[in-house]
C-alpha cells in the first residue's frame, strides 16, 4: 500500500514538473519570437525615411509609412493574418492578437531634439540615450497558456531602432 501511494505522488509531481517545463518552453519561444520580430519589423519602420530629407543630409521618418511596414513585418514574422487586426493565424504559437500600445519616432524633424539625445517616457517603462534618429514601439500580446496553472497575462516588449554615431 505505501508503494502505490508513493507511486501515485511520484506521477503527480513528475506530471506537476512536466507541465510546468511547458510552460516555461512556451514563455522562452514567444519572447525570442517576440523580439526576434520586433527587431526585424523595427530596422524595416526605420529605413522609411525622407528621400528629399536625406539629401539635405536630415533623417526624417516617413511616419505612416513606417507604420505600415512596421504592421507588415510583424505579420510575416509572427504569422499574423492580413487585415486591420494584428491576430495570429489558426495553428500557429501565438493564440491572442498583437497590439501596438506605444508608437513614437524621434528625427531630426523632432523639435529640441540633439544628439546624444536622453528620451526618458516614465509612463511606458522607457529610458534610452538615443545617439541617433529613432523609431520606438511597445507591443503587448497574450502569453499562451499550456496549462490551468500557466501565467494568464501579457508579455510587453520595447524595442528602439535607431541610427547610431548620427
Amino acid at each position: 500500500m505505501h508503494r502505490v501511494l508513493l507511486i501515485v505522488m511520484m506521477a503527480g509531481i513528475y506530471l506537476f514538473a512536466m507541465g510546468f517545463e511547458a510552460d516555461r518552453f512556451m514563455t522562452k519561444e514567444v519572447h525570442n519570437r517576440l523580439k526576434f520580430s520586433l527587431n526585424r519589423a523595427a530596422h524595416d519602420a526605420s529605413l522609411q525615411v525622407d528621400a528629399a530629407a536625406l539629401n539635405d543630409g536630415r533623417i526624417q521618418f516617413v511616419r505612416s509609412d513606417a507604420r505600415v511596414v512596421f504592421e507588415a513585418g510583424l505579420r510575416y514574422n509572427l504569422e499574423l493574418q492580413s487585415g486591420a487586426q494584428l491576430t495570429p493565424k489558426e495553428g500557429t504559437l501565438l493564440k491572442g492578437p498583437v497590439e501596438i500600445i506605444y508608437e513614437d519616432y524621434v528625427d531630426d524633424a523632432t523639435p529640441g531634439v540633439a544628439f546624444p539625445f536622453s528620451y526618458v517616457r516614465n509612463a511606458e517603462h522607457i529610458a534610452q540615450v538615443l545617439k541617433g534618429p529613432a523609431v520606438i514601439y511597445r507591443v503587448r500580446v497574450p502569453l499562451p497558456r499550456t496549462n490551468r496553472l500557466s501565467y494568464d497575462g501579457y508579455i510587453y516588449k520595447t524595442v528602439i531602432y535607431e541610427y547610431p554615431f548620427y
